[in-house]
């Protein structure tokens, strides 16, 4: 089984994808349709002089747009970076969350103020709350049926209940669990 941590991390690296597309595009985009041609240009000029000083300026040109673009994709490189470990972590805590609800560990769940999913806190709180409603509604029919059944264990007990009173018996009961469970079916 895989480690859930790795996937965030894949998920964060995965948010640097479009920074690597867009520095490959400009590079190979830069070099066919400006420094190549430039280049060009600069070894056709029949002054060595000339070629000499476009050289010089065409390879400074160059390493000024090296380290600007490097500066650049650095910068934009942490801001994914931090974005995305922002939406990773929010993804964790509600996955952790959704993990503790569907066993039923009705915690609420909070988000920090910068979290992405902030804004899912509120309907998460009202699934929560409703998962307790649940379970209350439930525990109540199931000691509606207990106490139900002890009056009937009872009565055998204390009396001696033919077959007949005892399936009057289990018919009431019956009939008295299916009106709760409507009861809590028009609450639903």
């Amino acid at each position: 089984m895989h480690n859930p941590g790795f996937r965030l991390i894949g998920y964060q690296f995965r948010g640097l994808f479009p920074i690597l597309v867009c520095v490959g595009l400009l590079l190979v985009l830069t070099l066919a349709l400006v420094f190549l041609p430039m280049h060009k240009q600069a070894a056709a000029d029949p002054s060595p002089v000339i070629r000499a000083i476009l050289e010089a300026q065409l390879f400074r040109i160059e390493l000024w747009q090296a380290s600007l673009l490097a500066l650049s994709a650095s910068l934009a490189g942490i801001a994914a970076l931090l974005h995305s470990r922002r939406v990773a972590g929010s993804l964790k805590r509600l996955r952790e969350g959704l993990a503790k609800l569907a066993v039923g560990d009705t915690e609420p769940l909070t988000f920090q103020h910068r979290d992405e999913f902030q804004e899912l806190e509120v309907p998460l709180a009202g699934v929560v709350s409703r998962m307790e409603e649940i379970t209350r509604s439930k525990l109540k029919m199931l000691r509606f049926l207990r106490l139900n059944l002890e009056g009937i264990a009872q009565r055998a007990e204390s009396q001696n209940l033919s077959g007949q009173e005892l399936r009057e018996s289990v018919a009431v009961l019956l009939r008295d669990v299916d009106a709760e469970i409507k009861n809590l079916q028009m609450r639903a």
